[in-house]
């Protein structure tokens, strides 16, 4: 149950970025859950959104699919411009992309703004992610971080001094 609890956190973390849509007024934030439509098309990057398939102990997507009836249809995105052509063409329901994509998206009317209400455990994400220069504007998120990671400088310390 936790691993599907997790899931769900990370779908909606992907899902919420893309899922509402555009209409012709730029799409408006959900005030309240519809029905569920059977499926989600998501972009991802490799390793973000694993059935089993790379790795059989390496799975969260089954579970989630077993408990809530919606089948989980993954494209890896390779490139955060791919990403954005993906998100763009009109095919895919979410994505879950890194800052300079998450921006564009929302620059160009691609995404609108999260109801972070309608999240249960909203609460529980860590607030220092929370409302961040890269998935919120003007106050408003447009995607709900599930996950946090160092950039890190290597070098060889052959190549020059420490």
């Amino acid at each position: 149950m936790k691993k599907v609890s997790a899931l769900a956190v990370a779908l909606l973390g992907v899902v919420t970025l893309g899922a509402c849509g555009g209409g012709d007024d730029g799409g408006a934030m959900l005030e309240e859950l519809g029905e569920g439509e059977g499926a989600v098309n998501l972009v991802a990057w490799a390793g973000y959104v694993e059935d089993g398939s790379t790795d059989p102990n390496v799975d969260w997507v089954s579970d989630f699919e077993a408990e809530t009836g919606c089948e989980v249809n993954v494209k890896i995105g390779n490139s955060s411009d791919e990403m954005v052509e993906l998100m763009q063409s009109g095919e895919y329901d979410a994505v879950s992309a890194s800052g300079d994509a998450t921006l564009r998206l929302i620059a160009g009317g691609d995404v609108v703004p999260v109801n972070t209400d309608l999240i249960p455990n909203y609460a529980d994400v860590f607030e220092g992610l929370k409302n961040k220069p890269w998935n919120s504007v003007d106050g408003k998120a447009y995607g709900v971080p599930h996950g946090r990671g160092a950039n890190l400088l290597v070098y060889n310390t052959e190549a020059g001094p420490a």
